[in-house]
């Protein structure tokens, strides 16, 4: 009898303690894909650059003008140095390009808070509007973009960075720009600002 009773009090025992491990791995697991996620959302060294370019638009381009014109049928347009009538002074163009390689910047969107407060929940797929501005972006942009919130502004500027550590040994680990879906390591990073 007081072996049958050690017995069943050892199985009894087992199943708690892996009860408790699957537990505790499930929770560690969702705490390391949240810091993932955080490590390449909105990181403070690429808030700084995003900060440093949405001065640079507010202050040498038509970007007011862009919100009033580029929104029919749709609720994100990607803003380029070759983006018709963003610039009206060339030295402007010419400048936002080397920004954009000197930061590594994969794309730059200007976004509506429309969408970001339509797009979202049953029905979207149907919606032609969101589904339109969804088409623009990648997937791991429309993953930010699904993870933000409603803002006081208008717009954002969301802006994805790609880049990745150089593997010759002459650069020392330089972070160099790369293509995501091509180049191998590459990294995409977003941030987004209030415009």
């Amino acid at each position: 009898m007081k072996k049958g009773f050690v017995f069943i009090e050892t199985i009894v025992t087992v199943v708690i303690l892996c009860g408790a491990l699957i537990y505790l791995y499930s929770s560690y697991n969702n705490i390391i894909n949240n810091e993932e996620e955080r490590v390449y959302y909105d990181d403070t060294a690429y808030i700084y650059r995003t900060y440093y370019i949405r001065e640079f638009l507010l202050n040498n381009s038509t970007i007011e003008k862009v919100k009033t014109t580029a929104f029919n049928n749709i609720y994100v347009t990607q803003l380029s140095h070759e983006y018709g009538g963003l610039f009206t002074n060339d030295n402007d163009k010419i400048n936002f390009a080397s920004i954009y390689s000197y930061f590594n910047i994969s794309h730059v969107y200007l976004i509506s808070q429309k969408m970001i407060n339509e797009c979202e929940g049953p029905g979207i797929d149907t919606d032609e509007v969101c589904k339109n501005s969804y088409e623009i972006l990648s997937y791991n942009t429309r993953n930010y973009v699904k993870s933000l919130n409603t803002t006081t502004h208008d717009y954002l500027l969301v802006i994805e960075y790609a880049e990745k550590i150089s593997e010759n040994i002459e650069d020392e680990g330089a972070i160099i720009s790369c293509v995501w879906g091509t180049d191998t390591n590459c990294r995409s990073y977003f941030t987004s600002l209030g415009v």
